[in-house]
């Protein structure tokens, strides 16, 4: 009987080291991403990306390099002042919105000052928003407890026009997700009381 409780008792520790790296494994931290400066000449007009503008969910398997991914998120909401100011206004410069960018390796926080992606978590949430076809999801996280939930839509929706801007002018597809299972999303991104994940937009190029 003793033995019995002793192979019982071990095949709980067992199975309990099990499920903690199982769960560990699912929140790897991956290694965080030094962005590219953005490159900040040439390129389209702004009146022929403002006619070339769109909005399409079609998207090709080809990854977006790096050096685009760093612009496309300088462009989202980038600091281009030396005080720190961004690409994109906030009301009162509050600056309120936080963007995710979920990726095929997984979800990375990005960082306007240092203009990194912070590592986050391996786990696929794409499936949670809508699409595994885009190679590139932002998702747009407001602060509500800096500022109302109707300034912080008018913040994203500065921002991801930026993003259509750049898309346009640089042979993206793009779409902005009005939609979201932000309850999911919030627990996902493990976020405080008071964020919430308000707009997602996809990112990718046309097939």
């Amino acid at each position: 009987m003793k033995n019995f409780k002793k192979l019982i008792v071990s095949l709980c520790a067992c199975a309990g080291l099990f499920l903690t790296l199982n769960t560990a494994s699912a929140k790897v931290v991956l290694d965080d991403i030094k962005l590219p400066e953005p490159c900040l000449s040439g390129g389209m007009s702004l009146m022929e990306a403002l006619q070339n503008r769109h909005s399409s969910i079609k998207f090709s398997k080809k990854e977006i390099p790096l050096q685009t991914l760093s612009e496309i998120l300088w462009a989202a909401n980038g600091v281009n002042r030396p005080d720190g100011k961004r690409t994109t206004p906030s009301a009162l410069n509050a600056q309120v919105i936080t963007i995710y960018a979920v990726l095929q390796d997984g979800i990375y926080k990005y960082n306007p000052q240092m203009h990194t992606l912070e590592a986050f978590s391996r786990e696929d949430i794409r499936p949670i928003v809508g699409s595994t076809k885009a190679p590139l999801i932002l998702l747009y996280v407001a602060n509500l407890g800096k500022q109302s939930k109707y300034l912080a839509g008018v913040d994203c929706g500065f921002i991801g026009q930026n993003v259509y801007l750049y898309s346009a002018a640089n042979g993206l597809n793009t779409t902005f997700l009005y939609g979201v299972n932000s309850s999911a999303l919030n627990y996902k991104l493990e976020l405080r009381l008071g964020e919430e994940v308000l707009f997602a937009q996809l990112v990718g190029y046309a097939p």
